[in-house]
């Protein structure tokens, strides 16, 4: 089956950390969110991948290639100028010949897409939005569903005085290809504003399926770091390239840990990084590959990318760091976002705390 992947965009929110980067490959435990979503696809037979990007072509392309390493084959479809995330699918209606999925390149999900395609295809739709609950709906597109899941009523990012349901559009889509005939040439075009709203008015079939299981929009700082203590709860069943040497712990391989640190889960320690003596990782520290925690320094409910260096008896509490950057000894960071010092030092962002953002 076929799928597109939407991985155009900038990321803007979640600044300073997509300052370097392009945000579908922002990592969640050392693998890029991107690859995550592929993963999932891969496990339900959909294999046949067209990742629809912009400038950032070149490094999501040498990073995947044609997909081979994982099992699929992904070609790639490159906006020179915005498009909108139907517009950006419209652009590549000559590869599509089957009922396909749209999935958004920058979220975190274990669903069962292959339920949500049999849904489809039971109901004859023309197009069918994965659906999902959740406690904050303004900032995406609410829908209703009459009794047989038809789509009756839909906004897209509704203030708070228009909000009838907590029941989001997670974007993933599972479309026929005639869909792409509502999509106009040579214009930005949104799903959520523009495609979904125009096939309702056109009382064309769109359903709407609730979805069980972990869903994450890794739109902002909060979300992103949360995407990472959620899995190792065990909400979000995604792949982790580590043992999990006891519940909720889990090691890379060859990663090293001196017989005086202290691991008190739940937490990663990637590939080949280290932790040295009287090193303490707290719950929810995730360590990624390559990384160093010298002596006697202490992490947090805080991400910590490849091949950082938290120096000797540093303290690390609900931040992020970014890869590659050193935190010198005998710090202490609290509610910081740390990216390289070519992009920026230590930002503390006074619009975003992170420890209130998860319990």
């Amino acid at each position: 089956m076929q799928a597109v992947i939407l991985a155009g965009g900038r990321g803007s929110r979640l600044q300073p950390l997509s300052m370097g980067i392009p945000k579908p490959l922002l990592p969640i435990f050392s693998k890029p969110v991107l690859e995550h979503t592929i993963e999932l696809l891969a496990r339900q037979d959909v294999k046949d991948i067209i990742i629809a990007t912009s400038e950032q072509a070149s490094e999501i392309a040498e990073h995947f290639g044609d997909g081979s390493e994982l099992g699929v084959n992904i070609r790639y479809s490159i906006e020179d100028e915005p498009k909108g995330t139907a517009g950006a699918v419209k652009l590549v209606q000559p590869y599509i010949n089957e009922t396909f999925l749209v999935v958004s390149g920058d979220i975190v999900s274990d669903f069962d897409v292959e339920s949500a395609i049999e849904f489809h295809k039971r109901k004859s739709a023309l197009a069918t939005l994965l659906l999902h609950d959740i406690d904050d709906p303004v900032d995406y597109g609410i829908a209703e569903c009459d009794s047989d899941g038809r789509i009756t009523r839909f906004i897209e990012k509704p203030d708070s005085r228009e909000v009838f349901s907590n029941t989001i559009s997670t974007g993933i889509y599972v479309l026929e290809p005639e869909v792409l005939s509502s999509i106009p040439y040579f214009t930005a075009y949104d799903f959520g504003r523009d495609l979904i709203p125009r096939l309702l008015r056109n009382i064309e079939p769109v359903f709407g399926i609730k979805m069980q299981g972990y869903w994450c929009d890794i739109g902002n700082l909060i979300s992103y770091r949360n995407a990472h203590f959620d899995a190792l709860l065990g909400k979000a069943q995604i792949s982790i390239d580590a043992d999990e040497v006891e519940p909720g712990v889990w090691i890379g391989e060859n990663a090293e840990i001196h017989d005086t640190a202290e691991l008190a889960g739940p937490l990663y320690l990637g590939m080949d990084a280290e932790l040295r003596k009287n090193a303490s990782l707290k719950p929810f520290s995730v360590i990624g590959t390559g990384s160093l925690i010298d002596e006697a320094a202490l992490v947090s409910r805080s991400i910590v990318g490849d091949h950082a260096f938290i120096g000797r008896g540093t303290r690390v509490t609900d931040c992020v760091i970014a890869e590659g950057y050193r935190v010198q000894e005998a710090a202490n960071i609290r509610n910081q976002v740390v990216v390289d010092d070519d992009i920026q030092s230590i930002y503390p962002n006074p619009n975003m705390k992170l420890n209130s953002a998860f319990i």
